[in-house]
């Protein structure tokens, strides 16, 4: 089988041919609103316990390098800064969604690594790799039935099908020719990995998915660029090809192709306004809502839930005991909803997170699957008053979500909010200015130099 008939040498054909001028205007603006949502994130998770963590593994194992782990003093491989940056990118479930899953802590991270180590200045090829390494990611899980078929089965999406995004971004940033390309695609797919296990106790591991999945794509990519080749038919092979392997349900390699170069699959992301799960959104909005009617939670008597099954197994935690259980608990959510009025990173930490008053109204509040709510089907918020009266709401479309994304300010204003965590004013408005000015001569130096 030739370079062109594989999978990964259609796509490694097309990576290779696409450039800046073969985006539409639309698409640049989105990236650089989608990279500086991502690295507002990033830099409120710099001082997470996960992103400490990191720091100090990679201060005493990995130290020395060409690349920065972000706001620190600790210079590593890129391949590591890679990992630590993406960890720390989605420590704070406020990344963008809807791509693998989160693509932004995926991509992104990896190519920042690269563009520092190698002293990649163009901003317009950091465009290219980025809006690359969206595409393929998001088509990798269209490929393997979409994210509930594929998650479904086990596998969080941002670190199987992110594994891909962060190796074609990666190699369209080291200017890897074709067959080098499917080669770091190839190794890639060899590698990736990433399950849902950190829902049974709420463990920090939800957030290596993402750094090790842009991890992945650096490593890959230099191997291919070294002379390491990759399966060439990574995801065919009928014995241990990904199709065969990854899932038991029908795949459409299609997928990967349909409409390649006029539809953008990074047009598909989401910002989240909330600091939690992205199926929590929804009726997070209605509770938003409902409050302004109610005026006052404490005229509640209790609430009731109904979500879907899917949505009930991922969110139905009623008594998180971790930052991460509660980010995933549809419960929690609905409670500092309705107590503090917001669904802000504050709510998921000290002093809120403990906060007597809050765990009381948990108790109020029950969840319970629905059979006539199917898949992704957003959940009705029921609110009985202690008078009597009943309340309902079903908000079907979040806000953030593509079909009602939140305006540039809104993604402005969030921005500023967390990157002010470990940023003055004064920086983080020049980082803003540094991402809108990507394709301009010194603006990727600004970023780097504001990162570190």
């Amino acid at each position: 089988m030739t370079l062109a008939d594989t999978i990964s040498g259609k796509i490694s054909k097309f990576v290779v041919s696409m450039s800046f001028d073969d985006l539409p205007d639309d698409v640049i603006s989105f990236a650089k609103l989608l990279l500086l949502d991502l690295l507002g994130a990033a830099l409120a998770g710099v001082n997470t316990e996960e992103g400490l963590a990191v720091k100090k593994v990679l201060t005493s194992v990995g130290s020395g390098g060409r690349a920065s782990i972000w706001r620190s003093d600790v210079s590593t491989t890129p391949i590591h800064a890679a990992f630590a940056n993406g960890t720390i990118a989605h420590a704070q479930e406020l990344d963008d969604f809807n791509g693998c899953d989160h693509s932004g802590a995926v991509v992104i991270p990896a190519i920042i690594a690269i563009a520092e180590a190698e002293k990649i200045y163009d901003g317009k090829r950091f465009l290219e790799a980025m809006v690359l390494g969206y595409e393929f990611g998001v088509r990798a899980l269209d490929v393997f039935g979409g994210y509930r078929a594929h998650n479904n089965a086990g596998w969080h999406s941002t670190g199987t099908c992110g594994s891909i995004g962060s190796a074609v971004a990666s190699a369209k940033m080291l200017g890897l020719n074709q067959e080098q390309t499917r080669d770091a695609v190839g190794l890639a797919g060899n590698m990736m990995a990433g399950t849902w296990s950190f829902l049974a106790d709420g463990s920090m591991a939800k957030r290596t998915n993402a750094g090790k999945a842009a991890e992945n794509g650096v490593l890959s990519a230099y191997l291919a660029r070294s002379g390491f080749s990759g399966p060439s038919q990574v995801f065919e092979a009928k014995w241990g090809g990904l199709f065969n392997t990854y899932t038991s349900t029908p795949v459409y390699p299609e997928y990967f192709f349909e409409g390649l170069g006029h539809a953008f699959g990074l047009m598909r992301s989401g910002i989240k306004p909330h600091a939690s799960c992205r199926g929590a959104h929804s009726a997070t909005d209605s509770a938003l809502k409902l409050r302004q009617k109610i005026k006052n939670y404490e005229s509640i008597a209790k609430i009731r839930l109904r979500c879907s099954k899917a949505n009930f197994r991922t969110l139905g935690n009623i008594d998180p005991k971790t930052r991460l259980a509660a980010q995933m608990s549809l419960p929690y959510c609905i409670a500092t909803s309705f107590v503090f009025g917001s669904c802000s990173l504050d709510d998921f930490e000290e002093p809120k997170f403990s906060d007597p008053t809050l765990r009381r109204f948990l108790k109020c509040i029950t969840i319970v699957e629905d059979e006539a709510l199917i898949g992704e089907t957003p959940a009705i918020v029921e609110v009985t008053l202690n008078s009597g009266e009943q309340l309902s709401d079903q908000t079907l479309i979040a806000l953030g979500d593509p079909r009602n994304q939140m305006s540039e300010v809104q993604i402005e204003e969030k921005f500023l909010q967390l990157a002010t965590r470990s940023l003055n004013n004064g920086s983080a408005a020049k980082l803003r200015d540094a991402v809108y000015g990507l394709n301009s001569i010194g603006s990727i130096p600004n970023i780097l130099e504001i990162l570190k």
